[in-house]
C-alpha cells in the first residue's frame, strides 16, 4: 500500500477548512458570547458596587439622620423638661407667695381683732376708771369733782419750791392775761376760787378761763415756759400703761 500525496493534501486542506469553519462559526460566536457574558457580569458587578456604595451612602445618611433625630429629640426633651421645671418653680413660687400673703393676712386679721379687743377693753376700763374717780373724789371731799380738782391743783402749786414760785411770779409780771384751761366749764364760785388763789400766790392778774377737751378732769395754767397743772390724765396715763403691759402679756400668752 503506497502513500498518496493527494489524499494527504486533501486531508490537510479539509483540516484547515474545518479549523476555519470552527473558528468562523463556532469559536468566534462562543468567544463573543463569553465576552458579552463577561461584560454583562462586569456591568452587573459595577452596578452592584454602585448600588452597594449608594446603599452604604444611604445607610450613612440614615444613620446621620437618626443621630440628628436623636439629638433633636433629646434637645426637645431637655427643652420640655426645663419648661416643666420652670413651670413647677413658678407655681411653687406662686404658692409660696400666696401662702405668705394669706398667712400675713391672717396675722393682720388676728392683730386687728386683738387691737379691737384691746381698745374695747381699754375704753371700758377708762370709762369705769373715770366714773370711779369722779365718785371717789365726790365721796371723799363731799364736793363736786371739779371743785376737788381745784383744791388738788392749789395744793400742788403750794408744794412747789420757793425758787420755782419766785420764777413764776417774775414771769407772771410780764403777762397781761393768764389763761387757765379746765376740762369742764367752771362755775362762778370755782372761777373766783382760782382767781383768789392766783392773786394771793403770784399777784393780781386777770384770768381767762377756757375749756379743753384733751384735759380729763383737770386744770392747766401756763406761765411762760412753766406749766402748772393737775390733771387726772396723768393718773390715767399711768393706768393705761399698766393696762397695756398687762394686755400685751395676755395677748402673747394666747
Amino acid at each position: 500500500m503506497g502513500f498518496h500525496w493527494v489524499t494527504f493534501l486533501a486531508q490537510i486542506l479539509n483540516l484547515f477548512v474545518l479549523v476555519w469553519l470552527l473558528k468562523r462559526f463556532l469559536y468566534r460566536p462562543i468567544v463573543d458570547v463569553i465576552a458579552k457574558r463577561q461584560a454583562y457580569i462586569e456591568d452587573k458587578v459595577k452596578n452592584a458596587e454602585k448600588a452597594s456604595l449608594a446603599a452604604q451612602k444611604q445607610q450613612e445618611a440614615l444613620a446621620r439622620q437618626a443621630q440628628e433625630w436623636q439629638a433633636d429629640r433629646q434637645k426637645r426633651l431637655d427643652a420640655v423638661y426645663q419648661e416643666a421645671e420652670a413651670l413647677k418653680q413658678e407655681q411653687t413660687d406662686q404658692i409660696r407667695t400666696e401662702t405668705t400673703r394669706l398667712r400675713q393676712k391672717m396675722q393682720d386679721d388676728l392683730n386687728r381683732e386683738a387691737l379691737a379687743k384691746e381698745l374695747e377693753i381699754r375704753n371700758i376700763m377708762i370709762q369705769n376708771f373715770m366714773t370711779l374717780s369722779r365718785q371717789v373724789l365726790t365721796d371723799l371731799s363731799g364736793i363736786g369733782p371739779m371743785a376737788q380738782g381745784i383744791e388738788l391743783f392749789k395744793k400742788k402749786v403750794e408744794s412747789l419750791p420757793k425758787s420755782t414760785l419766785n420764777t413764776i411770779r417774775a414771769s407772771i409780771q410780764k403777762e397781761s392775761v393768764l389763761t387757765v384751761a379746765t376740762s369742764e366749764k367752771l362755775t362762778k364760785s370755782e372761777q373766783q376760787n382760782l382767781t383768789d388763789f392766783v392773786s394771793e400766790t403770784f399777784g393780781d392778774i386777770p384770768l381767762k378761763f377756757t375749756v379743753r377737751n384733751d384735759l380729763i378732769l383737770g386744770i392747766e395754767m401756763t406761765v411762760g415756759e412753766t406749766v402748772l397743772e393737775w390733771n387726772l390724765k396723768s393718773y390715767l396715763d399711768l393706768f393705761e400703761n399698766n393696762l397695756n403691759t398687762t394686755l400685751a402679756g395676755l395677748i402673747v400668752k394666747e
